[in-house]
């Protein structure tokens, strides 16, 4: 479609110069405009400019392809501003008609060579682009630098045209060379030993040298969490024998990190939380973290010692031991547990294995009860994410934990115990939706739980499970005579678990959401379920440490609403 475009150009106070571009389609004015540059600011410089316009016009045409195109430039001099009018009659284009390329390869061949080559032939028969010329050139070496081509070269580039024929024949014949190879890779400034410093590395020598593995060694070095500072050096100029010496700068991270935190959530009320981490224990890499946590429904302190694996980047041994207290429905819980846990990451999907042991205590209407398990088991979680990590556009979370135990290994009673958790959303324009899932079912061989310690068995509730109920409010019930003589429904939890949630979020602007929700399901066991739902509204603000989510649900049958304070990432 042809366009007519008025410009115009203001000097101090007062406009110079006009300027109309006629016969021309979208690309071809920008070009032009690009190409004639800035307007001039006094009228001294008017003639200057005028006087260049007709050539610089013919040059952002030819390099679109158009080298018979015919410029006529009519000037009105008699008003003020001066009027320009530029004609342009673009003609037929030039067309590649023919295509000579070939890159020279000392070694085998090149997929990434050939895949270029081919996206360049693909464009025989098209018109001729002179920016996109000098783009294929620029692709074709960058292609060689970037995967070890270092000595490239080219040994021919023409772009011939016949502007009679209005055609045109590329020339393109690039000599690689030889592909260079990973030299020694030399690692300094840690305290970490030589030995876990190799395993950390992605690369081994004699690999063939790409400038994205080299980005790959440096963000593996910095995920570690080792190193303050990483810098990855390749040598070039000491390059022998075709191979590429590696020198890698790193200065340790900080020996110990402390944080302090205060907060508040309706599932556990009012709390303090303190965390110390040492990423380095000693050289080989062994690291800790302790948190400490006080509030006044679930206080504990927990502490992790990791040892890096044979491939630190993706596999760590862990001990873990921790001492809470808990509240579940009507039950108060102590425990202490402790576990032996291998991690394995295998592309986006963790896998543990582990063997915990747990000691618990429980009292329910002045009685006390106690058991001790020891549970092999293994798990299987992945996270997908797209978008900031305080406010992700989209993103699948979904997370699998099998556990067993028997009398035959010490336990209080015979458990196969399974739960299962996912969480998507998904986000179009200003709308949100979030989905969430739970499940859970405990196998122990007689239909009630109330033998099991109450850290396994299921209860549901709260900000986390189905909001307009207190935490862990939900479950299966026993009655209890109290001193007056009358009957008190005491929840104690179930042996299965079915809990969903549904969300729509609308986003007021970048910090701000509301919310509507209604979430369902319940803890129950077999053969008695009862469905407990609760619907709600909320306000989301998007803090830099996650969303601070204000709501209200009711649930429903409950006699009043209940408030909901929540914080932290999504997925």
């Amino acid at each position: 479609m042809l366009l007519c475009v008025l410009i115009s150009t203001t000097a101090i106070g007062e406009e110079i110069m006009t300027l109309k571009i006629e016969g021309v389609t979208d690309a071809q004015r920008e070009n032009i405009r690009a190409h004639l540059g800035a307007f001039p600011e006094q009228q001294s410089q008017l003639n200057r400019f005028l006087a260049k316009m007709p050539h610089r016009s013919e040059q952002a045409l030819i390099a679109l392809g158009y080298n018979n195109a015919g410029i006529d430039l009519q000037i009105e001099r008699e008003v003020k501003p001066v009027q320009v009018t530029l004609m342009v009659t673009p003609g037929d284009p030039t067309l590649i008609t023919e295509l000579d390329l070939k890159v020279n390869i000392d070694n085998d061949k090149d997929e990434g060579f050939g895949d270029i080559l081919q996206r360049i032939r693909n464009h025989k028969g098209k018109v001729l682009n002179h920016g996109r010329y000098e783009s294929w050139k620029s692709e074709i070496h960058n292609y060689a630098r970037n995967h070890g081509y270092l000595s490239g070269k080219w040994k021919e580039t023409q772009l011939l045209i016949d502007k009679g024929q209005q055609k045109a024949r590329i020339v393109l014949h690039y000599d690689a060379g030889a592909r260079f190879r990973l030299g020694e890779i030399e690692f300094s400034g840690s305290s970490l030993s030589p030995e876990l410093l190799a395993r950390l590395s992605p690369l081994q020598e004699d690999e063939y040298y790409q400038i994205s593995q080299l980005s790959k060694l440096e963000s593996a070095l910095r995920k570690s969490g080792y190193f303050g500072e990483v810098q990855v050096v390749p040598k070039i100029n000491q390059s022998e024998d075709h191979r590429v010496p590696i020198q890698v700068n790193l200065s340790d991270a900080s020996r110990h990190s402390f944080q302090v935190g205060l907060g508040y959530v309706t599932d556990t009320g009012p709390r303090a939380q303190f965390n110390w981490q040492t990423p380095r224990v000693n050289r080989h890499g062994h690291s800790q973290q302790t948190m400490l946590r006080y509030s006044t429904v679930n206080p504990y302190l927990n502490f992790l010692y990791q040892i890096p694996g044979e491939d630190p980047n993706n596999q760590h041994y862990q001990l873990r031991l921790g001492f809470e207290k808990n509240d579940f429905g009507d039950l108060t819980s102590t425990q202490q547990h402790a576990a032996v846990v291998r991690q394995d990451i295998k592309g986006r999907w963790i896998f543990s294995s582990q063997v915990r042991w747990l000691s618990e205590q429980w009292s329910l209407d002045g009685s006390d009860f106690d058991g001790n398990y020891l549970l092999p088991g293994i798990s299987l979680s992945r996270t997908r994410r797209q978008g900031p990590v305080r406010d992700p556009s989209s993103g699948f979370l979904q997370s699998y934990q099998l556990e067993a135990t028997d009398d035959a290994l010490g336990s209080s009673g015979r458990l196969l115990r399974a739960t299962a958790f996912w969480k998507w959303l998904d986000s179009w324009g200003n709308h949100r939706l979030v989905i969430r899932g739970q499940a859970g079912a405990n196998i122990t061989g007689i239909d009630s739980s109330e033998d099991l310690a109450p850290s396994l068995r299921f209860f549901a509730g709260g900000d986390q499970s189905i909001r307009g109920f207190a935490y862990n409010s939900l479950g299966p019930t026993i009655t209890v005579d109290t001193d007056d003589d009358t009957d008190d429904q005491k929840v104690v939890g179930g042996k299965m678990l079915a809990v969903a949630s549904v969300e729509y979020q609308y986003y007021l602007n970048d910090n701000w959401r509301i919310a509507l929700f209604t979430d369902a399901g319940n803890a129950f066991n077999r053969g008695d379920f009862e469905l407990k739902q609760s619907v709600g509204t909320g306000l989301h603000w998007l803090s830099p440490v996650g969303a601070i989510r204000l709501e209200v649900a009711y649930g429903i049958d409950e006699d009043n609403p209940r408030f909901h304070i929540s914080m932290g990432a999504e997925l």
